[in-house]
Formats: structure tokens, sequence, C-alpha cells
């Protein structure tokens, strides 16, 4: 017997359902593991109540801690705010970290691991980020 075409939509769309609740699941785990952590596609990033100074500062201790050596600083000035770029390497992995200004003292911390064009160490950004929340406070 084969499956009428209502049958196949809804399955559709629950699978549909049951991914994005995945994906909700895994910000949820990041939020209550550490505060307001967030999972993204290609690293992890968390909204700090510090200046982007100070996240900026934070940042450069958490590299050092975290022996990864900085290659790449630059400051933005935009129409929203401050934006930081602050890059380094770590072994085989190439780190990114990028800070924007958020709301009244908040700033935005976006951080990604690179391995490779095409592959990510979530795991690895999640400690620099971590270090990074630790240091600014």
């Amino acid at each position: 017997m084969r499956p009428s075409r209502t049958t196949l939509r809804s399955r559709a769309a629950a699978s549909a359902a049951a991914l994005l609740l995945a994906g909700c699941m895994v910000a949820a785990a990041g939020a209550g593991a550490g505060g307001g952590i967030y999972f993204t596609q290609r690293g992890v990033e968390s909204v700090v109540p510090v200046t982007v100074e100070r996240a900026a500062t934070a940042t450069t201790q958490a590299f050092g801690q975290l022996k990864i050596r900085p290659t790449k600083s630059e400051t933005e000035q935009g129409k929203d705010g401050e934006k930081r770029g602050i890059e380094g390497t770590a072994g085989d992995r190439e780190v990114s970290v990028t800070l924007k200004v958020e709301g009244k003292n908040a700033t935005r911390v976006q951080v990604v691991a690179k391995r490779t064009a095409v592959t990510w160490d979530k795991d690895f950004a999640r400690s620099v980020l971590d270090k990074i929340v630790a240091d600014s406070h």
C-alpha cells in the first residue's frame, strides 16, 4: 500500500519540525551550560556585559592562556558602534574572534576555530569563549 500525499506531507512537516527543535535544543544546551553561549554553524557566540575595549583585553589574555599566537587585529568604527576582529593560530587551528557593540555596555563575542577550509573545531572555540568570558569580569 502506498502512502497518500497527505501522509507524506505530514511526515515531511514532522521531520522539519524535529530538525528545527534539535537546533533549538543545541542552543538551549549551550545557553544552560555557559549562561548565554550559543553554537553557530561554525563556532560559538555570547553577549558579555562589558565594553568592547574590556572584551578585547580579555581576548588578548585568553589567547595568551591558550597559547594562541596573535596574527591580526583590526578595529572598525561603524554606524552601530565599534567592531573589532582579532585572529591567531594555535597548532593546526586558525582562531577568529569578532567583538561587536550590543546595546549599552555589552559586547557580542563570536569565536570561530577553523581546522581546514571546511572543518571547524567548535569545542576549541567554546574553550576560547569561556576564557574570554571569565577574563572579562
